[in-house]
């Protein structure tokens, strides 16, 4: 099977890429006030996790520039 491509993919909606990258920047600024805390990390890797799939993207660094640059138009 060839590798999809920008076209052949269903992009999410753009409230739900708002979203998920709001509740990313809030857990990561949480997780930055307090690293040692283990209640923090699980929101920030949640909503890695949401971005990746939402973005069709393995790596979390790609899915949340692909998301940031969705959301931005």
């Amino acid at each position: 099977m060839p590798p999809a491509t920008a076209a052949s993919r269903l992009l999410p909606l753009e409230a739900d890429v708002e979203r998920a990258l709001g509740a990313f920047f809030d857990a990561r600024l949480w997780l930055a006030a307090a690293p040692d805390d283990t209640t923090a990390r699980r929101p920030f890797e949640d909503s890695l996790f949401t971005l990746g799939v939402l973005m069709a993207e393995p790596g979390t660094y790609a899915a949340v520039r692909e998301a940031v640059q969705y959301a931005e138009g």
